[in-house]
């Protein structure tokens, strides 16, 4: 842990925890293009915000969660983020992940190649079946039409 890390009370070298784990695969559907457009990250922020499992998150826990997956992101990239991210994640919400991060991801109404590859590879990740993960994503298209 580095100099500013233990003052800022930042500990990278700790796994993620199932708080990181939904974040950062969210985060990871965001950055997995090479940017985070505005509609993800209001996305990201607004799908977090209504979850139970933040509801008593404060502005200081907020800031670290977030500092602490931007910094994962930063340094080892969206497939180092995409792996602790699974790994730390409850198999309960394997489907709320997978579901939100789709709709990240066409927040912006673009879906590129970077987006599928990511959205392909979280679904293997998380081990959802074809069928399933293609009746999340035609509901996800059908909400974000218009």
């Amino acid at each position: 842990m580095g100099l500013f890390d233990k003052i800022l009370g930042v500990d990278r070298s700790q796994p993620f925890g199932p708080h990181e784990g939904l974040a950062g695969i969210l985060l990871g559907a965001s950055a997995c293009d090479g940017h985070i457009a505005d509609e993800e990250v209001q996305s990201l922020f607004t799908m977090l915000g209504r979850m139970k499992m933040y509801s008593r998150y404060s502005e200081n826990q907020w800031s670290q969660l977030m500092n602490r997956l931007l910094g994962t992101l930063k340094r080892k990239g969206v497939d180092e983020l995409l792996g602790a991210s699974v790994k730390a994640l409850p198999a309960e919400l394997r489907h709320t992940a997978f579901a939100n991060a789709v709709d990240i991801v066409l927040a912006d109404g673009v879906v590129e190649d970077d987006e599928k590859e990511f959205i392909d590879k979280l679904q293997s990740q998380l081990e959802i079946g074809g069928d399933e993960a293609m009746t999340i994503v035609k509901v996800m298209v059908v909400k974000n039409k218009g």
